[in-house]
């Protein structure tokens, strides 16, 4: 470059472009974005407008947050650009201004990002928006330019114009004078030369820009003389120079170290009054320090002006000089930033130098040197607080645990949270080692962490590749408390939905308690699962009391364990309910002795309503008895278990004796008969007693009379009754047994007998503290009575009840008395006894049933009077949704319509929601039908959930063509379908063998990994499987494992047997039937890719196989040959894959080998590719583009394994079998090109 401006005739050339070309032209707006980044403030007003298309909603609010981070802070993050470029990539209506913003973004002004980084970033961008053929024009071309510029990127400039030119774009004078600048920042003077020309032939004005761009050529190659000789040029010409001029020209003598240089460009700057911008001294610091001099940088810092955005401006270059490895001079740029007021700033000040650091991936040592060098210098107090964050949100783990251990020599507590991010990374990595050495690390540091740490970061990592015995067992290695890692390993299971193993696990380690972290797992796994039978196992463990002290042999359920089983209950209650497993829950509760409080009782059978059983009722009054103990738990090893009535029996007549103690076994003995319900023996027992001279207390004839009462022995309950009564006249039974006597009477149609029983036997207080087992067997009572439709039985009875404060009302109580009008007909009698419940008690029994009585009427003016008094109760918000659900039901859908459009009606999700699940386990898809009819184009009611649920009705019901309709649906009305939704669909299409017409979505593939609740719930509704092979095979393992190997063996010979006879049932098919149809159903069963690998390992399974290919064969299908023998040649069985070859495959028009060539890919199994080529080739049917796809598969793994010789040669024995170029892979042959060139090797085939 020294010899540029020294060579006359090119002075003289300048000299006369300076009288012939427009030299007045200025500075142009796009000269100035060149040379100062800031400008890009006022060119976004520009970029931002849209002049072409219709904005994209999405892509513009991000674009407009990029003008706005420039303009604050003239400078944006790569985070921005990366939201920016997924954008785009998702888009395809992206405008021709979006993108040019969009190519600017990529140069200086991500300042944080090496060059090298930005530029491979506008290379992607670039590619993307050629891809989506975005209209792109000169302007995109200039802002790649000045992007390669910023970021010194070495490119072709006559490579760019033949890519302009071949896009028929005309390069402007912008494009030159950028081009320019790149020859002249590379020093390459013949390349300025040639675009002066060119610029010159063209008759474009030589402007500043140009100019600016040879004094920066010769400034920053060394040649100032030269730089000052441009200069002078400049005034001959008649340009004044900028400041941008001056700038440059001190950057050079800057490069050099010439301070006295720098200084008199200045003030000669100064006294052309041109002053120097805070931009313009920090370029000149940052040629300093690029130059080796950052000794002298501080005989700059008087010149600095330190003006508006300095701050900003500061920042950008620290981030410059970190990046070029220039720290020093990064220091002293900090020691200028003027301190602020807030303290709150001062506290962070800096964070974007440690940060910066930190993403440069120095080593641990270097950034703690770093950050206590700049806590000591006193530029940024907080450091080793500000690294440790940074390291940790970056994901540099290891680092971070170094600043943790740093944090903590200066006194700062370090807490177990702030270890979270390192255990996500790691679980992230499924770095399970590392993982666990962190876990010890920090319960050295004695901060255990949490259970939620565990079951977010780590026990789920530790699940995908052991079993959960191990991953306890793991965890313990660690130092993780054993009950600790036992209880979140069990809620983690039944986050997954694996309720059976979460049992496993709570039975082994006994994690009691816990019940609000325990609930919504728990609730979950069993609304999917239906697994009652390891759910009470999970409750009874969790409600077990804990080890007691020796002298101690009860067991003590406490009342805070009773509320909180009865709450568990009661929710599960809430999600089975509807699949009649009720009593069945219940029942398994009762057999665990777990108690629940009445209060839960009381809830339950309010929650229940018209579904209450009497079964169940019975069931809840024994849950609530006092009397209840908790049963053992399986695995607890006890002196003595509790002994039943024939034991207990055969001690007594063991012993003769009639001491005390026999008495207490007679008495034992007794109330053992009475819990198990032997009437039969009891009143044996009674006579027996009674003649030996055992004296009956009171509270054991009171069981005794209750007994009889429960199995309709009224003669004898009655004469027990006066048995106690004889003994204590002033005896009162309580108010419960009173009932079971009247229960018993009415069951036996003694209802006038009853009712004076009641009358007789009024109680003498208001209740007895008995509420809920009074309630529910008054409600048995109630509801036998209604069946019976009788109306003034089922009246009196309730008043009797209530006036005598037996009982309390409720909708649950007072339901019997309007299904008693409803059984005989009489609506007018139901409403009015419905108005009497609304008046008198607040209850509205029966309300639903009642509104759909009025609408299958169409009786408008009582359904308002019901809807008006329903009201005052229960608010307008709540009857209106139980108004719609009703008009549904009943098939109106127009006036669900106009409930749900009720201005200001808020629409309640989860009532709907509700409904829906209920109409699935219902069966009933014409309710949603009309639920989502009547809720269509309602934009404030979320329709995915109905849309679900109808689908999962449809599917249960095997409508698959209403299935796949409704998908069609979705796309009428323009709604997006979930990956819920489209799941569950392609799943269900998958087991009918129908074609699959949409992309399914990804996330299925890692659903059994990262199963949660809302990723699962369709498997609430799936039929049951057949267990899969893995699931097979993790069996036998685990009997191996355990000891059971003949167990073990049985299972896998029942196994292969039921494989065995699943191929003898296609085979019969095949052989027995004419129907095409019927053959083809069968063969959709034949085993395929991994499950064939299997069977063909297995001799006899495989001879099978090979039977069923054969006859297939000869009866027109060659598919299951054609599989079969792909499995052969994968595993080495040429003799059978030949047989087969012959039989049935080497005339066949159709040879699929895809499986084959991804196997041995995977396998790295070239030979077997070269072997299955060699076959097809016996195949005149197959045609040549088949065979090339083998080739080229073949080359390709060739490659993969770094073999190119044998690539070409594989390749040449393609050529002259007598394939083509058009016969290969195109890029197979391009990678065997640039493989053989790289290594010195000629390769002559014209691509």
């Amino acid at each position: 470059m020294s010899s540029l401006l020294r060579s006359t005739k090119f002075v003289r050339y300048f000299t006369g472009a300076a009288r012939t070309l427009i030299l007045n032209s200025a500075k142009t707006a796009d000269a100035t974005l060149l040379s100062n980044s800031k400008a890009l403030s006022a060119a976004n007003n520009v970029l931002l407008r849209d002049y072409a298309t219709k904005k994209s909603e999405s892509l513009e609010p991000l674009l407009q947050k990029l003008d706005s981070e420039v303009r604050r802070f003239g400078r944006i993050t790569k985070k921005d650009i990366d939201e920016v470029f997924d954008e785009l990539r998702a888009k395809n209506d992206i405008t021709s201004s979006q993108s040019l913003l969009v190519i600017r973004c990529c140069g200086e002004l991500v300042p944080e990002e090496l060059p090298e980084q930005r530029t491979l970033l506008v290379q992607k961008i670039w590619n993307v928006l050629t891809e989506r053929g975005v209209p792109m024009d000169v302007s995109h071309y200039n802002a790649l330019l000045r992007v390669y510029i910023e970021n010194e990127h070495s490119f072709s400039p006559a490579q760019f114009l033949e890519e302009m030119e071949r896009k028929g774009l005309q390069p402007n004078r912008v494009t030159y004078q950028r081009l320019m600048w790149r020859y002249c920042q590379e020093g390459d003077v013949e390349g300025a030369t040639k675009v002066l020309e060119k610029m010159r032939e063209l008759s474009m004005p030589v402007s500043e820009p140009v100019l600016n761009a040879l004094i920066m050529g010769h400034a920053f190659h060394g040649d100032t003389d030269g730089a000052k000789a441009v200069l002078e040029t400049m005034a001959s010409a008649g340009l004044k120079p900028s400041n941008r001029t001056y700038a440059l020209l001190a950057c050079g003598y800057a490069r050099k170290g010439d301070i006295s240089g720098v200084e008199s460009i200045i003030n000669t700057a100064k006294e052309q009054d041109n002053y120097l911008t805070d931009k313009d001294f920090m370029d000149i610091i940052e040629q300093l320090a690029i130059g080796g001099h950052g000794d002298k940088v501080e005989q700059v810092f008087p010149y600095l002006n330190k003006s508006a955005g300095y701050n900003q401006e500061v920042c950008n270059l620290i981030l410059k000089l970190l990046n070029k490895d220039k720290e020093d001079v990064a220091k002293k740029m900090m020691s200028t930033m003027p301190k602020t007021a807030n303290i709150e700033d001062t506290m962070f000040k800096g964070a974007f130098y440690i940060k910066h650091l930190i993403k440069l991936d120095k080593s641990a040592d270097a950034i703690i040197q770093s950050c206590r060098d700049l806590q000591s210098e006193g530029l940024i107090q907080n450091a080793i607080y500000i690294a440790t964050e940074s390291s940790l949100t970056q994901g540099r783990s290891e680092l971070a645990e170094k600043l943790l251990k740093e944090l903590k020599k200066d006194g700062i507590e370090v807490r177990q949270h702030y270890y979270w991010p390192i255990l996500a990374q790691k679980s992230k990595e499924k770095d399970e080692e590392g993982l666990l050495q962190v876990v010890k690390n920090m319960v050295s540091e004695g901060l255990s962490p949490s259970g939620e740490a565990l079951r977010d970061y780590i026990i789920p990592l530790l699940l995908q590749t052991n079993s959960p015995q191990n991953a306890i067992i793991k965890l313990q290695l660690a130092n993780v408390p054993t009950i600790h890692a036992a209880r979140n390993v069990m809620l983690e299971l039944l986050e997954n939905g694996d309720i059976k193993n979460a049992a496993e696990v709570a039975l082994t380690y006994r994690p009691r308690g816990q019940y609000p972290l325990l609930t919504r797992p728990l609730i979950n796994a069993l609304s999917r699962t239906k697994d009652i039978n390891s759910f009470v196992r999970i409750l009874h463990v969790t409600n077990s009391p804990q080890v007691l002290q020796e002298d101690t042999n009860e067991d003590v359920q406490t009342e805070d364990s009773t509320n909180e089983a009865g709450r568990l209950i009661k929710i599960a209650i809430k999600n089975i309910w509807r699949d009649n497993l009720t009593e069945e829950l219940l029942t398994q509760v009762l057999s665990k002795g777990i108690r629940i409080s009445t209060t839960s009782a009381q809830e339950i059978e309010n929650y229940l309503g018209n579904n209450m059983t009497t079964e169940i009722s019975e069931l809840l009054s024994k849950l609530t008895s006092p009397d209840l103990e908790v049963a053992p738990l399986e695995t607890v090893r006890r002196k003595q278990g509790p002994r039943n009535a024939a034991e207990l029996e055969k001690i007594l007549n063991n012993n003769k004796n009639t001491d005390s103690s026999n008495n207490r076994l007679r008495k034992q003995i007794l109330l053992t008969y009475l819990k198990e319900n032997n009437t039969e023996k009891v009143t044996s027992l009674l006579e027996e007693y009674k003649s030996s001279g055992f004296e009956f207390n009171l509270s054991l004839l009171a069981q005794v009379f209750e007994l009889y009462c429960e199995s309709n022995e009224i003669e004898k309950a009655k004469g027990i009754q006066q048995e106690m009564m004889s003994k204590d006249p002033q005896f009162v039974l309580n108010n419960y047994k009173k009932i079971v006597m009247t229960y018993a009477l009415v069951r036996a149609n003694r209802d006038d007998e009853a009712i004076q029983y009641l009358k007789d036997n009024k109680p003498p207080s208001e209740n007895d503290g008995q509420n809920f087992l009074l309630n529910s067997k008054s409600w048995q009572m109630l509801n036998t009575l209604a069946e019976r439709k009788d109306v003034a039985k089922v009246k009196e009875v309730t008043k009797l009840l209530i006036e005598n404060n037996y009982i309390e009302p409720n909708n649950v109580l007072l339901g019997p008395s309007i299904k008693v009008h409803l059984l005989n007909e009489d609506t007018d009698g139901a409403l009015c006894e419905f108005e009497n419940c609304c008046k008198q008690y607040r209850s509205t029994p029966w309300k639903g049933e009642l509104m759909k009585v009025l609408i299958l009427k169409e009786d408008a003016s009582k359904l308002q009077w019901l809807a008006d008094l329903s009201t005052q109760i229960h608010g307008e918000v709540n009857i209106l949704h139980d108004l719609v659900l009703a008009f549904v039901e009943c098939g109106k859908l127009r006036q669900a319509r106009r409930i749900l459009e009720t201005p200001g009606l808020h629409t309640r999700q989860k009532r709907l929601q509700d409904a829906c699940q209920r109409y699935v386990e219902e069966g009933k898809s014409e309710y949603l039908e009309g639920l989502l009819e009547a809720t269509k184009e309602l934009s404030h009611i979320d329709r995915s959930n109905i849309f679900y649920h109808l689908l999962v009705t449809y599917c249960k019901a095997d409508e698959t063509d209403k299935a796949l309709g409704l998908w069609t649906l979705l796309q009428e009305e323009g709604e997006v379908p979930s990956d819920k939704f489209l799941s569950y669909l392609g799943n269900h299409l998958k087991t009918r063998n129908r074609d699959i017409p949409f992309i399914m979505p990804e996330t299925e593939v890692t659903e059994i990994n990262t199963q949660k609740p809302t990723q699962k719930v369709q498997k609430k509704y799936k039929e049951p499987q057949k267990p899969t092979k893995k699931e097979i095979s993790d069996h036998i393992e685990k009997l191996t494992q355990e000891g059971k190997t003949t167990q073990a063996m049985d299972y896998t010979m029942k196994n292969i047997e039921e494989g065995m006879e699943h191929m003898d049932n296609i085979l019969r098919v095949i052989e027995s039937s004419d129907n095409n149809e019927e053959i083809e159903v069968a063969l959709r069963s034949f085993p395929r890719s991994s499950a064939l690998a299997a069977a063909v390992q297995n001799g006899e399974l495989s001879a099978k196989c090979h039977k069923i290919a054969e006859l297939a064969a000869s009866r027109g299908y060659t598919l299951p040959a054609n599989l079969l023998w792909m499995e052969y040649l994968l595993v080495g069985k040429y003799k059978e894959a030949n047989s087969l070859w012959q039989k049935c495959l080497i005339n066949s028009n159709i040879v699929v080998f895809r499986r084959l060539l991804q196997e041995c890919h995977m396998k790295n199994q070239p030979e077997t590719i070269e072997n299955m080529i060699e076959i097809l080739k016996t195949n005149s049917s197959i045609s040549p583009a088949s065979v090339g796809n083998a080739y080229s598969r073949l080359i390709n793994l060739y490659l993969f394994n770094n073999k190119p010789d044998k690539a070409l040669a594989a390749f040449n024995k393609a050529i002259e079998s007598g394939l083509s170029k058009e016969h290969f892979n195109i890029s197979s042959i391009k990678r065997l090109k640039e493989n053989l060139e790289q290594a010195g090797k000629q390769f002559d085939f014209s691509i």
